[in-house]
């Protein structure tokens, strides 16, 4: 009897952890297949970071986080998707150009000066719009990290201004909402999105073997994925290339001494 319990036990925890296994693993499909729907999905404006909701969240709790961000941001703009798969909302973000503009003033970002006012570059001032050069341009006047900085900064500055209790959390005044929300998980995740066109380019002037021979565009990689990035890639290239001759030198000495070495042997004989 004893041993037929054993053998019962044994069995339970067998399950249990082909369970766990089976749990885990359907997690992490789950989280690829939410990450290609997100990456897929049309919006209605060209937005730079996306906030996702626990899978199952109340729609009562979705409805007043979005009443919230209305409310104490009037700039922003947000498209909802909703993936009937996972469950899953998420809320595609941005801001008007002017309210970006006042972000960068925020965070006192450096941005280029026209050359008829002395060139060069310069701590961005809202007041001063007209000394910068090509401020005039929406799309390009921020590369797509200084936006999703900026709309980062802007949104962890949102603060309560009344309190309230959604779900059991309590937000107090003066509280980051989405600092608080991702502390509580009320919010899983801030996530800055790709631009698509843009790493299509990239991919075909930069990804091997299609540009072997070519140089690196290291200003467009600076203006997608900042200058540490770019300095990396450049000092990567710088460092390769240096490298060439040493090879090609050692080479000969390598196929030098190992033809010394033959003539040696065949004089001994």
């Amino acid at each position: 009897m004893s041993l037929t319990n054993d053998k019962k036990e044994i069995i339970n925890q067998q399950l249990t952890n082909a369970n766990s296994l089976f749990r885990r693993r359907f997690n992490t499909l789950s989280s690829v297949i939410t990450n290609r729907l997100w990456l897929n999905a049309h919006t209605n404006y060209e937005c730079d970071v996306l906030l996702t909701f626990p899978a199952n969240i109340d729609d009562y709790a979705v409805i007043w986080f979005l009443e919230q961000l209305l409310l104490l941001a009037p700039d922003i703009r947000i498209s909802i998707k909703y993936h009937f798969t996972t469950g899953v909302y998420g809320f595609y973000v941005t801001f008007t150009y002017e309210r970006l503009l006042k972000g960068a003033d925020d965070l006192q970002l450096e941005k280029p000066i026209k050359q008829e006012f002395g060139g060069g570059y310069k701590i961005f001032f809202f007041d001063e719009l007209e000394f910068y050069e090509g401020v005039q341009d929406e799309d390009k006047f921020f590369t797509s990290q200084e936006r999703q900085l900026i709309v980062r900064h802007l949104l962890f500055s949102i603060k309560i201004i009344q309190k309230q209790v959604i779900s059991g959390i309590e937000f107090k005044i003066d509280q980051s909402l989405i600092q608080r929300s991702l502390e509580k998980h009320l919010i899983r995740q801030v996530i800055p999105l790709h631009n698509k066109q843009t790493l299509n380019h990239l991919r075909d002037t930069w990804v091997w073997p299609h540009t072997f021979f070519k140089r690196q565009p290291i200003e467009d990689i600076r203006q997608y994925f900042g200058v540490k990035i770019a300095l990396y890639f450049c000092w990567l290239s710088f460092y390769t290339k240096a490298l060439c001759f040493p090879a090609f030198y050692g080479i000969i000495i390598w196929l030098n001494t190992g033809r010394s070495q033959h003539c040696r042997k065949n004089f001994t004989r």
